[in-house]
């Protein structure tokens, strides 16, 4: 199930092998492949919808329409995913989500499935996304659709950032700037500090933990995952910045702050324990 609740939280001192061995029967890959091409199709059909719309010359979409609407589905397909007991996730701190305004989330990366977990659940969440996923079949139509920020012009980008920020958006920006390579993280880039920072904005710091690393660098379609696999993504510390910080230094503690709270290996991604 998707839930809100918070559960036991599990360590990280096991093998990879032993994890999966402790699994109770999950889906088959038949079942996983119908997933993976739901996905796909729900992309190449909002990509579709957006190239007729520059075809026909029509106006922009309307973003906060098109926003509701993907959290919709990223909200059905997390459902199917638990389901077809392929996948749960499970939330933590979200309660008052919907109120927040003008606030940059920044969460590790370890997985895919981490943006899809949190456009699910914030409301009309904003993006800086990566130029080269703009121009991906599968993703690249919901992101215009949704008018997400373009990572490819920095000076741009971090101007597009600070107004949306200053007029309440919250925008999600991964300060690892890809998935991990090596657990539980990578380096920070200041970029998600430098935009809080120039709007005064705070930065809502979210742990995202896992039992596999099947969603990561290496992801493919083409293999069985260990299923049921599960996400745990909790709305952590928030950071306050001003416009006289530094934002070097700001990323420099949230990293820190990261890294006192995270462990992780082949099995995962945790919370360290006392």
């Amino acid at each position: 199930m998707i839930s809100p609740a918070t559960p036991t939280v599990r360590t990280q001192e096991r093998t990879s092998d032993s994890a999966d061995n402790l699994r109770p029967a999950g889906a088959k890959y038949p079942l996983q492949a119908a997933a993976h091409l739901y996905f796909i199709a729900s992309g190449l059909w909002l990509t579709a919808r957006w190239t007729a719309r520059q075809l026909a010359g029509r106006e922009p979409a309307d973003i906060v329409a098109e926003r509701l609407g993907l959290q919709r589905r990223f909200l059905r397909y997390l459902e199917l995913l638990a389901e077809w007991n392929i996948l749960n996730v499970e939330f933590a701190g979200f309660e008052d989500c919907a109120s927040w305004r003008g606030s940059v989330l920044a969460p590790n990366h370890p997985s895919i499935i981490d943006a899809v977990a949190l456009f699910a659940r914030v409301p009309g969440l904003d993006c800086v996304m990566n130029s080269r996923l703009l121009r991906d079949p599968v993703m690249g139509g919901a992101s215009k659709l949704c008018g997400y920020v373009c990572n490819d012009a920095p000076v741009r980008m971090l101007k597009t950032c600070r107004d949306r920020l200053v007029a309440g958006s919250n925008i999600l920006i991964f300060p690892e700037a890809t998935r991990t390579t090596t657990p539980p993280l990578g380096p920070f880039h200041q970029g998600y500090a430098l935009a809080a920072v120039r709007a005064g904005a705070p930065i809502r710091t979210v742990f995202i933990e896992c039992d596999s690393l099947y969603f990561g660098r290496d992801f493919s379609f083409f293999r069985p995952a260990p299923c049921p696999m599960s996400f745990r993504v909790t709305a952590a510390r928030v950071f306050e910045t001003s416009t006289k910080d530094d934002a070097r230094s700001v990323s420099a503690e949230i990293a820190t702050y990261f890294r006192d709270n995270l462990t992780g290996g082949p099995a995962g991604v945790a919370r360290r324990t006392a």
